[in-house]
C-alpha cells in the first residue's frame, strides 16, 4: 500500500538535484486547494520527481501514482506564491507502551502570513492534534510582558491514519498572522490497547519512517505578505468585524 508520496520540482538537475517541494499525498488525503490569486510556481522546463513510500500489507498490490494540476489562464500571474511545509516537528519521540503521550513543537513565522490549510501528520497511534498561534507581545509596556496572547487555529480529534485530511480555511477567516507569531503544534499519541489501530500496544514506539513507527508534525499551507499588505488586510477584517460589511 502507498504510505505517502511526495513530489519535488527539479528546475536544475545539476545544481539542485533535490529540487523544491511541490506537494504531498498521504493515505486518504484530499486535494490541495489554494486561495484566489495564489498558487504553486511551476517554471517551464521543470521536471517532477516522485518519491513513493510503500508499506507491505501481505499481498502483491500494483501501485499507480499520478499528479493532477489545475493551471491559471495563459498570461495570468497570481500575486502570491503558495507553499506547504512542516511545522511543529518533534524529531525524537518517546511513546511508552500502554500510555497516551503529548508532544509539543514550534515554528516562528519570519514574516506576516496567511495560513490557508492545515493537515495533521502522524501514523496509526495518532490520537489528536491542535495548532495555535502565540502572538508576539507588541504592547507599549512590553518591557514587562505578561502572558502572550494565544489563539487556537485548528484541532483534530479521533484521528485515523487512513484519512490524512487537509483542512482548508475559508478565505475570509484564514488565519492572518503578524511576523514573529509562533505556531505551536500539540500532538497526542495513543499507544494503548484502547486504540484499535495500534498494531502492538505492548511495544515502545519512537520516531521513524515506517507505518509502525511514529511522526509528529503538521503540514501547513501558507503564503507570506509584506507589511503593507498585512496591515491592509488586518484593517479590512477589523472593519468587517465592526460593521459586518
Amino acid at each position: 500500500m502507498v504510505h505517502h508520496c511526495t513530489t519535488n520540482l527539479i528546475e536544475d538537475p545539476e545544481d539542485d538535484p533535490v529540487g523544491l517541494f511541490l506537494n504531498e499525498y498521504a493515505v486518504g488525503k484530499n486535494a490541495d486547494i489554494f486561495p484566489s490569486n495564489s498558487g504553486r510556481l511551476v517554471k517551464a522546463g521543470s521536471k517532477i520527481h516522485f518519491n513513493i513510500h510503500l508499506h507491505p500489507d501481505g499481498q502483491e498490490t500494483p501501485v499507480k501514482m499520478s499528479l493532477g494540476l489545475k493551471l491559471y489562464p495563459k498570461n495570468f500571474e497570481p500575486k502570491y506564491v503558495a507553499f506547504t511545509q512542516h511545522m511543529g516537528d518533534v524529531a525524537e519521540l518517546d511513546l511508552p507502551a500502554g500510555q497516551i503521550t503529548r508532544n509539543d513543537g514550534y515554528f516562528r513565522l519570519p514574516r506576516p502570513a496567511v495560513i490557508s490549510a492545515y493537515q495533521p501528520h502522524f501514523h496509526v497511534r495518532g490520537k489528536a492534534q491542535c495548532m495555535e498561534a502565540i502572538y508576539p507581545d507588541v504592547r507599549a509596556d512590553s518591557a514587562r510582558p505578561g502572558p502572550a496572547r494565544t489563539e487556537t487555529l485548528s484541532c483534530v480529534s479521533d484521528y485515523q491514519f487512513g484519512w490524512s485530511i487537509t483542512y482548508n480555511y475559508a478565505e475570509d477567516v484564514s488565519p492572518l498572522l503578524p511576523a514573529g507569531t509562533i505556531i505551536h503544534v500539540t500532538t497526542w499519541h495513543d499507544n494503548t490497547d484502547n486504540n484499535k489501530f495500534n498494531p502492538n500496544p505492548k511495544n515502545w514506539v519512537g520516531s521513524g519512517q515506517r507505518t509502525i513507527d511514529e511522526m509528529s508534525f503538521a503540514w501547513v499551507s501558507l503564503f507570506y505578505l509584506d507589511e503593507a499588505d498585512y496591515q491592509q488586510r488586518l484593517a479590512a477584517r477589523k472593519k468587517v468585524a465592526k460593521t459586518g460589511e
